[in-house]
């Protein structure tokens, strides 16, 4: 007979499983070779996700954006790529999802490139948009030597987005319950935590 012990672990590894498959998103993705970002549409902001970490890179990062209360889906990125995601200007967050789910606020302005790091959260297996700062007021920004070498090693995903437009309507309802659970905890942040987690209009340029 399984030890008591060794069966709890083992039903709530499946339940873990299950709970991943549950909410995992078909891959829509087009990789390629390129590298290059070209600038931003002039009435648009444009967001580059950039994905370089190791750590959980056998999980795809899931990328949603909520504005005005209305979610939709960006994108998958994986290890090694990028993914540039045009915008409307103005306030919006950004959640980042593996097997549990993390946020990133956004301010933005049109005819703005912005940059963000999506980083593993090795403990929770969230995904957590990080803001790369353009004033070196944080561990990310532009001039760090690492910053270059994301840009130029990592390649362009794009994406099949009116078949990823048709998938997530039919399957949204899903990835609101995972929100309405992790946005909980965010929310606990103090105003600091807050605003290293938000892209600010100056970030861009």
């Amino acid at each position: 007979m399984m030890p008591v012990k060794i069966k709890t672990v083992s039903f709530a590894l499946i339940s873990l499983l299950l709970s991943a498959c549950a909410a995992s998103v078909p891959d829509f993705s087009i990789k390629t070779e390129e590298t290059a970002v070209g600038p931003a549409p002039p009435d648009k902001a444009q967001i580059v996700f950039m994905r370089t970490s190791f750590v959980a890179g056998a999980i795809p990062a899931d990328i949603f954006v909520i504005e005005k209360g209305k979610m939709n889906y960006v994108g998958k990125l994986r290890m090694g790529y990028k993914l540039i995601h045009h915008t409307s200007p103005g306030k919006k967050e950004y959640m980042g999802h593996g097997t549990a789910a993390d946020f990133m606020l956004a301010n933005v302005e049109a005819g703005k490139t912005y940059f963000v790091i999506v980083r593993p959260n090795w403990g929770s297996g969230a995904m957590i948009p990080t803001p790369i700062r353009r004033d070196g007021t944080s561990d990310f920004h532009t001039g760090i030597d690492e910053f270059p070498k994301w840009l130029k090693k990592t390649r362009v995903t794009r994406m099949k987005s009116a078949e990823a437009d048709r998938w997530f309507d039919a399957n949204k309802q899903q990835f609101k319950v995972i929100y309405d659970k992790y946005w909980a905890k965010f929310e606990t942040k103090n105003s600091a935590q807050m605003r290293a987690r938000t892209l600010m209009p100056e970030d861009g340029e």
